[in-house]
């Protein structure tokens, strides 16, 4: 996997691998309407494993540090908490010009570029893989995108991710993802 790395020093509501784990939401309290933290994919309430909110806690919080916060299984919580996967479908962080797709492969693109112009390789972007976002207490929010992308001379696609501050009124903060 790439990292894509940036020269922006990183703000100082994130630490070395994101902003902090705090629960949102326990299980049956998240909002009917929908928000930007929903929909986040979550297991049933008669699934196990049968953990308490401060264990499910310490794993979400081992999941994001040990991933930087790119790899987060979803799937094995039931609270909600501030990271959630980007769902590419809805449209909650933009305005009415870009798509929530257009925008995630637009900061790929531009993240890309900005790798490709620093080592001297000429990487095509090829598609977006995933991404998962958190909100950063301000007019911004991460996201931490993986996506695909080849060099001409190479016809297999390589992985990379890169974390990228996106600001809703002035320019992004491009960091380093791993």
């Amino acid at each position: 996997m790439k990292s894509l790395i940036s020269s922006l020093p990183v703000s100082d509501w994130t630490n070395e691998w994101g902003a902090p784990v705090f629960m949102r939401y326990e299980p049956g309290s998240e909002p009917v309407e929908k928000c930007d933290y929903l929909p986040c994919i979550r297991r049933g309430e008669n699934q196990g494993p049968f953990l308490t909110q401060e264990e499910e806690k310490r794993r979400f919080k081992e999941q994001v540090k040990s991933s930087k916060g790119f790899d987060i299984n979803f799937e094995e919580f039931r609270c909600g908490f501030n990271y959630v996967p980007v769902d590419f479908d809805e449209n909650y962080y933009l305005s009415d010009t870009d798509t929530t797709r257009g925008v995630i492969e637009r900061l790929s693109r531009e993240s890309l570029d900005r790798y490709s112009k620093r080592t001297g390789k000429g990487f095509e972007f090829v598609e977006v893989i995933k991404a998962n976002t958190h909100p950063t207490g301000t007019a911004a929010d991460m996201f931490y995108t993986t996506f695909r992308a080849k060099e001409p001379s190479d016809d297999q696609p390589k992985d990379f991710q890169a974390m990228v501050c996106y600001f809703f009124y002035t320019s992004n903060k491009y960091h380093s993802a791993n």
